[in-house]
């Protein structure tokens, strides 16, 4: 069962939404009321996906939204009336994956969370895709200077430099990024 922790800024009340989380097959763990325990809370009970009620969203709230997004994401539902684009594109730069101004209605809520966790869930993976890609760039980039540096100093062609990389960190049992960083700081130690 999906677990849900629920925001609501007042005035909005939280009882239809708890009853409308429970209806659509989610068990609420917890309900607050102030933006700034969010990231506290989130941590603490890992909740399947936010459900945030609010008339209009507070500063306080899109601060707290940043924050958890930056620290410890994970689906967000906001319900408000607010539909202004620039409230949207905030919503949108913090995180949430959905942003629904025709209020909380308990036939539509299904769809509507599990749109918002199955975005959540594809930008994730979009997410650590492009951090592992970005990882392997900068180890690359690594690996070619410390060829360059062995090249130079060693007076080694760039395959005998790629080799002795190679088989040094095979014998090290470290990934080939980890010993040319090795290999750069050494050379600039001893420039």
């Amino acid at each position: 069962m999906p677990r849900a922790l629920i925001l609501t800024e007042a005035p909005t009340a939280p009882e239809p939404i708890r009853l409308g989380l429970l209806a659509a097959g989610y068990s609420v763990i917890d309900e607050i009321t102030e933006p700034q325990r969010l990231l506290k809370r989130a941590s603490a009970i890992e909740p399947d996906i936010i459900v945030i009620a609010t008339e209009a969203p507070s500063k306080h709230l899109f601060d707290a939204l940043r924050v958890l997004y930056e620290n410890a994401p994970c689906a967000v539902a906001v319900f408000t009336r607010d539909g202004s684009e620039s409230n949207i594109e905030q919503a949108a730069a913090c995180g949430v994956q959905a942003w629904e101004t025709e209020g909380f209605s308990g036939e539509r809520l299904p769809a509507q969370l599990a749109g918002a966790r199955a975005r959540f869930k594809l930008l994730r993976e979009l997410r650590d895709a492009l951090e592992e890609a970005t990882g392997k760039l900068e180890e690359r980039k690594l690996v070619d200077r410390a060829k360059g540096i062995l090249m130079q100093s060693k007076r080694m062609s760039e395959h005998e430099a790629y080799a002795a990389l190679r088989k040094l960190a095979m014998e090290k049992k470290l990934k080939m990024g980890a010993i040319a960083e090795q290999i750069i700081n050494t050379a600039h130690l001893l420039a």
